[in-house]
């Protein structure tokens, strides 16, 4: 894929299962930025790469988090770092997922059953580094001010 950036749609390319086959190829580190993590699916897939090893640090907005629909709790209770913030008068709304550092994978979906059946939704993926560095930046930023 070098350089050439991919796009897919959802719910015709069921962008959320595309995404859970990216956290299984991780040998190192997820690192996501989302709104909401709100399928069980999904939170399932990342506690599964945790036990092969793979760090995973998740960043979500602060009203969401420990809500019914967030599986954040269940994230952390399997040894997964989830850190909040909370925006005065808005939301945590940024959706951007890093694989090893070497992979973005970017676009409009939180990490929900909506965005892969029923929203339409959006993601891009690429491995270049001049688009891959802004974000892992602003994922260190966010992270450094974070709340566990």
């Amino acid at each position: 894929m070098k350089d050439q950036p991919q796009v897919l749609f959802s719910p015709e390319d069921r962008i959320i299962s595309y995404i859970m086959d990216e956290f299984d190829s991780a040998l190192k580190s997820i690192d996501i930025v989302v709104f909401l993590i709100g399928s069980k699916t999904v939170a399932n897939a990342l506690v599964k790469v945790r036990k092969k090893g793979v760090a995973v640090r998740m960043i979500i907005d602060a009203n969401v988090a420990r809500s019914r629909y967030s599986y954040d709790e269940f994230l952390i209770k399997n040894d997964i770092e989830v850190k909040t913030i909370k925006v005065r008068g808005g939301s945590m709304h940024s959706k951007f997922i890093l694989i090893d550092g070497v992979k973005l994978i970017a676009g409009s979906a939180n990490l929900t059953n909506d965005a892969n059946y029923r929203n339409h939704e959006f993601i891009f993926v690429t491995d270049d580094p001049a688009l891959i560095q802004p974000f892992s930046s602003k994922f260190e930023e966010l992270w450094s001010i974070g709340k566990s």
